[in-house]
């Protein structure tokens, strides 16, 4: 493999590669590429991560020589690159389970309870990327190029729900939207700092309007861009704010590119779908789905994708009626899309929610509008099954994506009819041809399908 250009050039190649032919490498490229884990960019150093899964699931033998020196800089990189580092050695420990323990244990920490966290999280390892080795070496998370807002720390002025109540219905109406504006940059006020992602700044921010003060969501592009991007960036918020009048959807208060490319949408309280997984009542989970496909049928409608659907994308908002659920909103509309533009992960989606022609797009085609049924019908069946359709570390998740027909739900949840097993399955489909020719079919055919799944 030819070497050459910038360290994320070539941590974007690598990745590539790794995704149509992970034993075309050798110990030795693999050895150069766990210098990528020191680098400031967690986007580089999670893309280095994800190539190595690629790698050792292909050809273990190739990756075996790199685990002491990946270990080894457990020593002396900062301990904000130890999630990534330890969530790459969970991949090959899958593998070779003796061989990392046993490195770890020779490692000379100088915080013991430190090495035994990073040697549990290693030994807790779940190949999803996700749960343990997040939770016990770190805050950062597998995926955050557009940043997670952080939790607040003063609520005292909420209103406060009826604690021993559990919500039982949906909303009779939406919670109300914050306006549009059109300003400039400086008429959002910083209230808080409300996160980081590799590509973009957080806060929580007020601006005024005529009749009130409002609160808002301040999302600043990190990184100088080409001026290209400019461009690409106001055509797609300007294609999100035409399609934000829709319930389910987070609307665009404001944009611009000055000094960097910035955007303001309305901050959500509540926290996001991927969050809530697992935890969902199948009635409030039939909703959910109901809401969100609506959203991507009437922005298709409109001639506007999404192209990166996923649970990190659905956030909820408090509604203030009592005894109902929160309000599910999909944001980022084409940003996932755009961002691949200044990342080193060309898919724009977590491995487990990529359609196929995210991964091989000379074989599957391109993104567009089958591209949001398919993420639509990730999401329909993590909703009702428990689970997404394939699991594992991305190695195995990608090469199943892209060669393997996924259980019915109802392998997974027996309560789930077969009406339904049928449409999501269609809609999984990973030949394009062959899914719902529109959102709106797909809707028509779930909605139908979708009562047989509730009590």
């Amino acid at each position: 493999m030819e070497i050459q250009g910038s360290t994320q050039r070539i941590a974007e190649s690598a990745l590539r590669q790794a995704v149509t032919d992970p034993e075309s490498f050798e110990p030795g490229h693999v050895q150069r590429f766990v210098r990528f884990f020191e680098h400031g960019d967690q986007t580089v150093r999670l893309t280095a991560s994800w190539t190595l899964g690629l790698i050792v699931s292909a050809s273990p033998e190739t990756v075996a020589g790199s685990v002491k020196p990946l270990a080894k800089l457990l020593e002396s990189t900062p301990k904000a690159t130890h999630p990534d580092i330890v969530r790459t050695l969970g991949y090959i420990e899958t593998v070779y389970p003796k061989l990392v323990r046993e490195t770890l244990e020779e490692l000379e920490l100088s915080d013991d309870a430190y090495k035994k966290r990073v040697i549990s999280a290693v030994d807790g390892y779940e190949p999803s990327g996700e749960g343990k080795v997040e939770m016990t070496v770190g805050p950062a998370t597998e995926y955050e190029g557009l940043g997670a807002v952080a939790p607040e720390t003063n609520t005292t002025s909420r209103p406060k729900r009826n604690q021993h109540q559990q919500p039982t219905r949906p909303p009779t109406n939406p919670p109300p939207t914050p306006p549009p504006i059109n300003a400039r940059r400086d008429a959002f006020e910083p209230v808080a700092t409300r996160g980081t992602g590799s590509h973009v700044k957080l806060w929580q921010v007020t601006y005024d309007t005529d009749t009130d003060t409002h609160t808002a969501l301040f999302k600043q592009v990190r990184h100088p861009a080409p001026p290209a991007f400019d461009t690409a960036f106001t055509e797609t918020l300007d294609d999100w704010q035409a399609v934000d009048d829709h319930d389910a959807i987070v609307p665009v208060v404001s944009y611009g590119t000055i000094p960097k490319p910035w955007f303001v949408v309305e901050y959500q309280e509540g926290r996001r779908l991927s969050e809530r997984m697992g935890s969902v009542g199948v009635r409030e989970a039939c909703w959910i789905i109901d809401r969100l496909v609506d959203a991507v049928v009437s922005a298709h409608s409109a001639g506007v994708l999404h192209g990166g659907i996923s649970p990190r994308h659905v956030i909820f908002s408090r509604t203030y009626e009592d005894n109902t659920w929160e309000y599910p909103k999909l944001s980022n509309w084409g940003i996932p899309r755009l961002l691949c533009q200044l990342t080193a992960l060309p898919m724009g989606v977590p491995p487990r929610y990529a359609a196929p022609e995210q991964i091989e797009s000379e074989q599957f085609g391109d993104v567009d509008a089958s591209t949001d049924i398919y993420h639509l019908g990730v999401i329909v069946y993590e909703l009702l099954a428990g689970r997404v359709p394939f699991e594992g570390h991305p190695g195995v998740v990608l090469r199943k994506i892209t060669t393997h027909e996924p259980p019915p739900p109802s392998y997974y949840n027996s309560a789930i009819p077969e009406s339904v097993d049928i449409v999501v399955r269609k809609a999984l489909r990973k030949s394009k041809l062959y899914r719902y020719n529109t959102a709106q079919d797909f809707q028509t055919e779930l909605r139908d399908a979708i009562g047989g799944a509730t009590p």
